[in-house]
């Protein structure tokens, strides 16, 4: 929720985390804690469009430069970069926690820890993933791929994972080459200070890396049709669809990490104790707030009532509260909008049938963007809950009969981002990922997303992909030399 605020006119936000607020000269956006009681934590003046403009002219001189390095010249300077943002890692974690609410001693591992392991595996790997290859040699030609930066890369990240997000938008483009225009969410905006003054401190040339800030869509809209080359966007699809547009007007590329309600399915020889474990840390972790968490939960008609109780009993052990009391598994949402989107979503439900297992309500005993960890059951395809992206702590779980009747509730969605298989049957395994339609999928827990691998999604939940060779690829101009090979010649003998 965002209000602007005149200088004649105050009223205070008292339900949002972010907010936007104006006078005759300066525009702000204010962050509040979700844990808190939505106290204020500070505020940051909003990027006019002039300086937009600037900014965008500042990273297409540095591009010629920055771009005509080489692979080991770039990751040389990056790699100060990576020493200068280890250095803060505290620092970035307490206020990343602050702003979206994620317990301290997760964020740290999760969010900050999780982020510098990607630029570790990043500036490892770049000579090895972007490095030229022959794709042709016969005795008269070569062709040789080589991969070459776009240009400016404008970068929006969203603020479930406000370190990591910035690292997988802002670091690959940097590593291929391009320069880049960032900005963070409106929901965590002093994130995005913060990153700005750590890497000023750098050896990054100037232009390199700039920051906007902005509340609503005026200033990513008029960032996106700045003169920019290439998108990079993690956030809704609905925002995502609209800016693949711009791109298509623009005629450039784009890289969109966008919604999903990916499915989870437990078959009947799972191993149900370390199902449960996996299904409580893909749905539940940081409020459930997870582009590709774990969303719909489909289980074998022969072992529901067990994963059910599994699941209750689990979450009757894990303490919602504040993010920074060392007790709490499960922290606040990240804004109160959040919450009220939620609640909607589970009334839906309620009122066409479905039934509240455990959770269903607001903690009452502390005041902030909290709502209890909630599982429903009776579950109908034409429930809010199903349809949509269920972004907060609430899983909805439906009991299936045969192989066919699973692929059928998995795929029920326009989503295409994760999916959860659990069997001990290799086979079966191999077979539900084939019918599967997301662009990632785990079996019996297995982390998918590593600074190696590649992840994006399909359907609606976006374009193109992140992370090791294919990923940094999608960032880069392909092109292939085709040469002929001089024919070798003897040397000529000189006669004196």
């Amino acid at each position: 929720m965002h209000h602007i605020i005149t200088f004649a006119y105050i009223m205070l936000p008292i339900f949002c985390h972010a907010s936007s607020f104006a006078t005759e000269h300066v525009a702000v956006i204010i962050s509040y804690d979700p844990s808190n009681a939505y106290q204020e934590l500070g505020s940051v003046k909003i990027t006019t469009h002039q300086q937009i403009s600037e900014k965008v002219t500042l990273a297409q001189q540095a591009f010629v430069s920055w771009s005509m390095l080489t692979i080991t010249e770039r990751v040389a300077i990056l790699e100060d970069v990576y020493g200068k943002l280890v250095a803060q890692r505290d620092r970035i974690a307490a206020l990343s926690s602050q702003e979206i609410g994620m317990p301290l001693t997760l964020c740290k591992r999760i969010d900050v820890d999780a982020g510098l392991m990607y630029l570790r595996g990043y500036l490892d790997h770049a000579q090895e993933w972007l490095s030229p290859e022959v794709t042709f040699e016969n005795d008269t030609e070569t062709h040789t791929l080589s991969f070459e930066g776009r240009g400016v890369a404008s970068v929006v990240a969203a603020w479930n994972y406000p370190f990591c997000n910035f690292v997988w938008g802002v670091m690959q483009n940097l590593i291929v080459g391009n320069t880049v225009v960032f900005k963070h969410s409106e929901e965590c905006p002093l994130m995005g200070v913060l990153l700005e003054e750590i890497l000023n401190t750098t050896k990054l040339p100037k232009g390199v890396f700039n920051v906007v800030h902005g509340a609503g869509s005026d200033t990513g809209e008029y960032l996106m049709n700045s003169n920019i080359d290439i998108i990079h966007f993690t956030g809704s699809s609905k925002v995502g669809k609209h800016l693949y547009q711009i791109a298509a007007e623009k005629f450039i590329p784009v890289v969109l990490e966008l919604g999903g309600s990916a499915a989870g399915i437990v078959f009947a020889d799972a191993n149900i104790s370390e199902t449960i474990e996996s299904i409580y840390c893909n749905r539940f972790v940081n409020s459930g707030q997870v582009c590709d968490g774990l969303k719909r939960l489909i289980v074998h008609r022969s072992c529901y009532d067990t994963v059910i109780e599994g699941l209750v009993k689990i979450l009757s052990e894990k303490h919602v509260g504040p993010a920074n009391d060392p007790q709490t598994d499960i922290g606040p949402l990240v804004a109160e909008r959040q919450v009220r989107t939620l609640d909607q979503q589970v009334t839906d439900a309620l009122n066409k049938g479905a039934k509240i297992i455990t959770g269903g309500y607001r903690p009452e005993n502390i005041y902030g963007a909290y709502y209890q960890p909630t599982i429903l059951t009776n579950i109908s395809s034409d429930m809010r809950i199903w349809k949509e992206e269920v972004f907060g702590p609430v899983l909805p779980v439906v009991v299936f009969d045969t192989f066919e009747e699973a692929m059928a509730l998995a795929n029920d969605t326009p989503y295409g981002l994760g999916g959860y298989i659990y069997t001990q049957n290799e086979k079966l395994a191999a077979r539900a990922s084939r019918l599967l339609k997301t662009g990632n999928i785990s079996v019996n827990g297995a982390d998918y997303v590593i600074p190696s691998g590649t992840f994006g999604g399909c359907k609606m939940s976006g374009i193109g992909r992140e992370h090791g060779k294919h990923g940094l690829r999608e960032l880069c101009i392909v092109k292939l030399v085709a040469t002929k090979k001089q024919p070798v010649t003897e040397p000529v003998e000189v006669i004196s």
